[in-house]
């Protein structure tokens, strides 16, 4: 527990050092242990040793998602898989399987980052915390249960039971602290308002916050809570290929995502051109991992656009702070809280139906966040079966491969819309009733 927040209240010379001395363990770990990252640095007839400054730690290539999924199962783990004590399946831009390793001391220092989080939005041994993640859909939220059991909190793990069962388990409970999905929170706003429809004048809840995840909070939503609960809603963030959620997470000054800077090397660069952005500016956030065993990543490609603040927080805390994160340059977006690409769909269309002429993705949304997907297709002519069969057999395959009910509809090719168009996508808001 106590490496988990040694090093977050150090002045930014003493954390800068902290950094550049984990930075060397882990450049060496990495060339040592992990054969793709030697032949990487001996191509560049580079050692540990000689990255001594920014300009030459900028010198290093990038890591990608696809590198990962080439290296699968265990190419990148730094340690005998004997010493690994958990894996974590996660997915590469292009559909492809990774699979992330970590030992005993990465769990703890994963917990400890969290319980480092918890402490700073006041949750304490008082608490009682009501985990509703699925966990089956995002692994992280294991992690809230620990952190809280780690905190002398009492732990209430709902999972997946319905909105109604949820709010009556807070009410029984008294739960002070909800962790959800933001898409779940909305969900639960609507069941609150639906309660209230039915003659419930007040909500009856001992909720004191919300702590949302792995998907952005709108501003749309956050003001919803307060207004109707009367409460703070706070993000986390966190990468599927380290730890998530961990990384970075809100303080009660909303004034940014403070980053873990003590384990984690974070820079903002350019999509296209790799190169940094100041201040303000938005690019693509790219991680290093300072103090990851099993896993180390150097210059790891989150595909996360976000812009960065270094200017002393409200909140006392001068780390490194994330906007939330503003859009993906992989087009990935999210719908019920599942994470569906774009690329990944085309591929699945393709191989399911090789007379597809093109297609859309229309994404519904409330509040800014995705709550259901269609799937508008343009099929060509085929002559071994008719457009219903072909239509079924793409709403199976999607259904089967995202885990997520899709509406398919066959339309001609001119009716395809064309407005807001990203990577085939397009996101129209529902009218609230």
């Amino acid at each position: 527990m106590t490496e988990g927040a040694s090093g977050e209240r150090l002045d930014r010379e003493k954390r800068r050092q902290l950094q550049l001395e984990r930075l060397q363990m882990t450049l060496n770990r990495a060339y040592f242990h992990v054969d793709f990252y030697r032949s990487r640095l001996d191509a560049l007839g580079v050692v540990p040793e000689d990255v001594k400054t920014d300009e030459d730690f900028r010198g290093l290539p990038f890591t990608t998602s696809e590198d990962l999924a080439d290296h699968y199962p265990y190419g990148l783990f730094a340690v005998p898989l004997k010493n690994v004590v958990r894996l974590k399946i996660a997915t590469s831009r292009d559909g492809r399987p990774i699979v992330v390793g970590f030992t005993k001391r990465d769990v703890a220092l994963w917990q400890s980052l969290m319980v480092r989080l918890f402490q700073r939005l006041g949750i304490d041994d008082r608490d009682i915390v009501q985990v509703a993640f699925n966990y089956s859909l995002f692994p992280g939220a294991f992690t809230f249960n620990h952190a809280a059991e780690a905190l002398g909190a009492t732990l209430a793990p709902s999972a997946t039971v319905s909105a109604k069962l949820q709010l009556q388990l807070m009410r029984d409970f008294r739960s002070t602290v909800l962790a959800a999905t933001p898409s779940f929170a909305l969900h639960l706003m609507d069941t609150l308002d639906e309660e209230s429809a039915h003659g419930r004048e007040r909500h009856d809840l001992s909720l004191k916050l919300m702590v949302l995840g792995p998907d952005p909070i709108p501003e749309a939503l956050r003001d919803r809570i307060r207004s109707r609960l009367g409460i703070p809603a706070f993000g986390l963030y966190g990468v599927a290929e380290m730890v998530e959620p961990g990384l970075a997470g809100e303080c009660p000054a909303f004034r940014g995502f403070h980053v873990a800077e003590d384990h984690f090397l974070a820079e903002v660069v350019h999509p296209v051109t790799g190169q940094p952005v100041g201040p303000g500016s938005e690019g693509e956030l790219v991680i290093t991992t300072l103090s990851a065993e099993a896993y180390p990543l150097i210059r790891y490609r989150t595909g996360d656009v976000v812009a960065v603040d270094t200017v002393s927080c409200p909140c006392g805390l001068d780390t490194m702070r994330l906007s939330p994160v503003r859009r993906r340059t992989d087009h990935r977006l999210s719908v019920r809280g599942i994470p569906v690409s774009p690329q990944r769909v085309d591929r699945l269309l393709r191989e399911t139906d090789s007379s597809l002429v093109d297609f859309r993705l229309v994404v519904g949304t409330r509040f800014g966040l995705g709550d259901s997907l269609e799937v508008w297709v343009s099929l060509g002519t085929s002559a071994q079966e008719g457009k219903s069969s072909r239509l079924e057999r793409i709403r199976s395959r999607l259904r089967r491969e995202l885990g997520l009910g899709v509406r398919v509809l066959d339309l001609p090719l001119e009716r395809l819309p064309q407005e807001g168009l990203t990577y085939k996508t397009v996101f129209r808001e529902k009218k609230e009733p």
